[in-house]
C-alpha cells in the first residue's frame, strides 16, 4: 500500500517466467478509492503476448515485463542475460504504466557495472541499481530501496 497525489493504492502482482526468466504470465490488481483495475497477460517468452485469445502485435518482440510500480521486474533481465562486469546488453520489454495500466513496447539497456551493480537505461530514465547475492533488485536510484522486515 502506497500513496500517490494523495490517493491511496493497493497493488498485487504475479509475474511469471520459464526456466529462462523470459516472462509468460502477468497478472495486477489495483485498488484506491472508487477504482478497481484487473490486468492478465500472456506471452510465450519468445516475443509473442495476449489478453485471452485477442494478440497484442504491438508488443511483439518484448520478451520481459517491466512494471513500473516495482523493481522486481528489473530482476528478471538481469538473471536472464547473466552478464559480467563491464559488460552491456539491450532488451525489449513490455512496460506496464503506473496508475493508468498503460503499456507499451520499450527498448531498455542493462550494463553490469559491479559484482551487486547495474546501470539500467530507458528511452527516458536511468537508474543505477544494487542486488542482493541473488541477482534480485534491492536498491533502484533513489527511488525505491529494500528494507529488513521488523
Amino acid at each position: 500500500m502506497f500513496a500517490l497525489d494523495g490517493e491511496a493504492y493497493e497493488i498485487r502482482y504475479s509475474v511469471m517466467t520459464n526456466p529462462a526468466y523470459a516472462t509468460t504470465t502477468v497478472g495486477a490488481h489495483v485498488q484506491s478509492s472508487g477504482n478497481d483495475r484487473r490486468m492478465a497477460l500472456q506471452a510465450d517468452g519468445e516475443g509473442s503476448w495476449s489478453v485471452g485469445d485477442d494478440a497484442l502485435l504491438d508488443l511483439y518482440g518484448a520478451i520481459d515485463a517491466d512494471l513500473t510500480w516495482t523493481p522486481a521486474t528489473n530482476s528478471l533481465p538481469i538473471l536472464r542475460l547473466g552478464l559480467e562486469i563491464g559488460e552491456s546488453a539491450g532488451i525489449t520489454a513490455a512496460v506496464v504504466d503506473f496508475p493508468g495500466h498503460e503499456i507499451r513496447k520499450e527498448l531498455q539497456r542493462y550494463t553490469r557495472t559491479g559484482p551487486a551493480s547495474y546501470l539500467y537505461e530507458s528511452d527516458s530514465f536511468e537508474a543505477e541499481l544494487d542486488t542482493s547475492e541473488d541477482q534480485l533488485v534491492v536498491r533502484y536510484g533513489d527511488v525505491w530501496e529494500a528494507v529488513a522486515p521488523t
